[in-house]
């Protein structure tokens, strides 16, 4: 019996307690055990004298190493307890309580379902009967929370994002239990609730959500990106994975958002743009480099419409004018508008392509787009009759065309 109990503790070790939860690193245990061997103190106790950790983290690793031995929790839980109580200075049973996690070890399987019990939010009775549902409807808990009129959708998003910044240590845990309750009782935002005790949720218009973006530019909609965005809380996922997992996009539409997303970012097009581009790519079925190339060639053939005089400079000032944050180049709008005949597009096209084999100059090239606009209507016969072997040899002031 002995034998077994020494077993029991040397697995439940405070220092290796302390290490495994990210309170003190391996050099502060290999010091400290050097030093516990010299001076016959205990691990605990060099820890606190060498500044590691104070005496609320050793009565906190004493109760979590009892509880272990006891087999009342589990290791994960175990540290899971003694982190939280470390940064949150609190007791463990505060810890169980503000985590919605009972001693009898019959608890919420959910880190929503945590948060909501320990919020008061939402009770064990009602959370059981929402997993209940969300197994029948194969839903997640948060929709079974909305759709049993637990709590709405602005409060299970707001829930969401307090997960997330929890996640990236923005608050502590009894800031997202208060801010919880008060959104959920007052029925508001997180953003308003944050904002009325002096914290702003900051939004990041250069480095867009995913699931915003794929919302924006119609890819999904915005209770699929909810539902992605619990499962992958849960899951500590990505959501964009998540939302491909369950079929909303495809792995490539979801490849185009990641490189449209680090464009923004990269200040290379606006937001707006790349909504439009995402658009673009999906209903033409082709990739972002495509669409970006083509696009570059439509601004390339409207400098020549330009240069020929076929489009006038004060109709390009007001269709720039009227360009919203840059979400479209001036040629795009152009042609939206209906401002530029598709026949002299196509026809500065393949003058763009001419010069690009070296046959003309851009000189020549506007000379002959110019030409064939005068001649409305027959624009493509003019052009046709271009003898190209002599323009590349004579002046444009010359007639250039058999007649």
């Amino acid at each position: 019996m002995n034998l077994i109990n020494k077993q029991r503790e040397s697995r439940f070790r405070l220092g290796e307690l302390f290490l495994e939860t990210g309170i003190v690193d391996v050099s502060a245990v290999s010091e400290g055990l050097s030093i516990a061997r010299r001076t016959s103190f205990p691990i605990g106790r060099v820890l606190v004298m060498t500044g590691w950790v104070d005496d609320h983290d050793i009565n906190c690793a004493l109760e979590v190493q009892n509880l272990l031995r006891e087999g009342t929790i589990d290791k994960p839980l175990a540290k899971d307890l003694l982190r939280f109580s470390h940064l949150n200075k609190v007791d463990i049973n505060e810890a169980f309580r503000l985590n919605g996690l009972s001693r009898s070890g019959d608890n919420p399987a959910s880190r929503l379902a945590k948060l909501m019990l320990a919020a008061g939010v939402a009770n064990e009775e009602i959370l059981t009967r929402a997993n209940r549902e969300a197994k029948r409807l194969n839903q997640t808990l948060g929709s079974a929370l909305v759709m049993l009129r637990v709590i709405t959708p602005k409060t299970l998003d707001g829930a969401l994002n307090l997960q997330i910044m929890l996640r990236d240590r923005k608050l502590t845990f009894p800031e997202a239990l208060g801010f919880l309750k008060e959104m959920h009782e007052r029925q508001v935002s997180l953003r308003e609730v944050m904002g009325d005790h002096g914290k702003f949720l900051r939004a990041n218009k250069m480095m867009p959500r995913i699931g915003e973006f794929l919302v924006s530019a119609d890819m999904v909609n915005a209770n699929h990106v909810l539902i992605a965005c619990e499962i992958g809380t849960e899951e500590d996922n990505n959501i964009g994975r998540v939302l491909m997992s369950r079929g909303h996009i495809s792995e490539e539409a979801l490849e185009t958002a990641l490189q449209l997303q680090e464009m923004i970012v990269n200040r290379v097009i606006s937001y707006r743009r790349a909504v439009k581009l995402m658009r673009l790519s999906q209903s033409l079925k082709a990739p972002i480099a495509q669409i970006l190339e083509e696009s570059q060639t439509l601004d390339q053939v409207f400098a020549l419409l330009r240069r020929s005089g076929v489009v006038t400079e004060r109709l390009v000032r007001d269709v720039a004018c009227e360009i919203v944050d840059f979400e479209d180049t001036v040629a795009e709008a152009m042609l939206a508008r209906g401002l530029i005949n598709p026949v002299h597009a196509r026809i500065g096209l393949a003058c763009l392509e001419r010069m690009h084999r070296g046959q003309i100059t851009e000189t020549k090239a506007a000379f002959v787009l110019h030409h064939c606009s005068t001649h409305a209507g027959r624009e493509l016969e003019m052009f046709g009759r271009v003898n190209w072997k002599e323009l590349g040899s004579v002046s444009v002031h010359q007639d250039l065309l058999s007649q």
